[in-house]
């Protein structure tokens, strides 16, 4: 039985991120997100050597893969998983492949810690795992009825239940409209605060309808787009989608792992990130961009004064998107984006 089988979370654009990637024997590798653990699996595959022994002369793992998860979760399946798959159990008894728990903004600490100094590789795939999503307790979606949490990592403090019940009517409507886009964040934040004045607000399900109540009428059932074969979208759909964002700091780790990630790379190791909303990827386009461009000089300086160069090279100047083949097997992947860049 292999791991596959057993989680329900489905890797997005596997084989494209293996690829772009251009993985080989014997490199150090970060899967800056682990989820259900499908891409460490076949990055894991590219880099051991193809013989019993995977260790080099020097003792160390001929070929590694960090894999990080803010999530304790998520790990603790991992590992459950892990100990019906042979190969799985020898990477992890060999530290061919090792396990941190965190958040990927910290990827320089976790490395140092690790003994690793440079990487070939990093991926982040930043989609949450079906595993995630369909735990009811966790709070991520209003599919599953449970207590409004959506923590990634269990150890901090802020919850979605905190700022629907605690943030002012401006800060809520702030949040919804800078995260997700939501053109009916005031009358969702006055809705939110008018339910709240009755009683705390506590499940994903008294959310959602709070939120469908406060929409327009002729909005409440609109589609995503003019004939998409994917039906209606919910009201509550960016709601849960920004107070997830905010719950999380996904923006800020997003930037700092970014930084952090392109630090740590080798020259000529490549940088996959796997977006899957517009904000996110927005964030990654613009960062490749102005790491790409160096010189910042006004155009109207005849030689540059900054001296600033270039740090990468992009690879992707449109992402790579899913087919039509993984889509439909694999709904969710439908938004997913990959851009690559390398390092020079």
């Amino acid at each position: 039985m292999s791991l596959m089988e057993e989680t329900r979370h489905r890797p997005v654009l596997l084989q494209e991120a293996v690829e772009a990637l251009c993985l080989k024997t014997g490199d150090t590798v970060v899967d800056a997100t682990l989820g259900g653990g499908g891409h460490a699996r076949a990055m894991l595959s590219r880099i051991l050597p193809a013989r019993i022994d995977t260790r080099s002369v020097s003792g160390r793992p001929a070929g590694r893969v960090i894999a990080i998860d803010a999530d304790e979760t998520a790990l603790v399946r991992f590992r459950t998983l892990a100990k019906t798959d042979e190969p799985l159990q020898q990477a992890l008894a060999d530290r061919s492949l090792i396990l941190v728990q965190g958040n990927y903004s910290s990827l320089g600490r976790m490395l140092e810690q690790a003994g690793v100094v440079s990487c070939d590789a990093i991926l982040a795939d930043l989609g949450f795992s079906s595993d995630q999503i369909e735990a009811g307790e966790r709070g991520f979606s209003f599919l599953r009825s449970g207590p409004l949490d959506m923590r990634l990592d269990r150890s901090t403090e802020l919850t979605a239940e905190k700022i629907v019940n605690t943030f002012s009517p401006e800060e809520i409507s702030r949040i919804l409209r800078e995260y997700a886009g939501e053109s009916e964040s005031w009358r969702i934040a006055q809705a939110i605060v008018a339910a709240r004045a009755l009683g705390p607000i506590a499940t994903t399900n008294e959310l959602r309808m709070i939120v469908g109540n406060a929409y327009p009428a002729g909005k409440r059932r609109r589609s995503v787009r003019p004939g998409s074969r994917q039906g209606k979208i919910d009201p509550a759909t960016k709601t849960f989608q920004a107070l997830r964002i905010a719950v999380n700091r996904e923006f800020e780790h997003l930037e700092a792992f970014l930084v952090a990630a392109i630090e740590r790379l080798k020259s000529g190791g490549r940088l996959a990130v796997i977006t899957f909303h517009s904000g996110e990827d927005a964030l990654v386009k613009r960062f490749f961009k102005d790491k790409a461009q160096g010189c910042i000089c006004p155009l109207q300086f005849p030689v540059c004064r900054c001296g600033g160069k270039p740090l990468i090279k992009i690879f992707t100047k449109k992402p790579i998107v899913p087919s039509e083949k993984e889509i439909a097997e694999n709904p969710r992947a439908r938004s997913a984006k990959m851009r690559v860049i390398e390092k020079l």
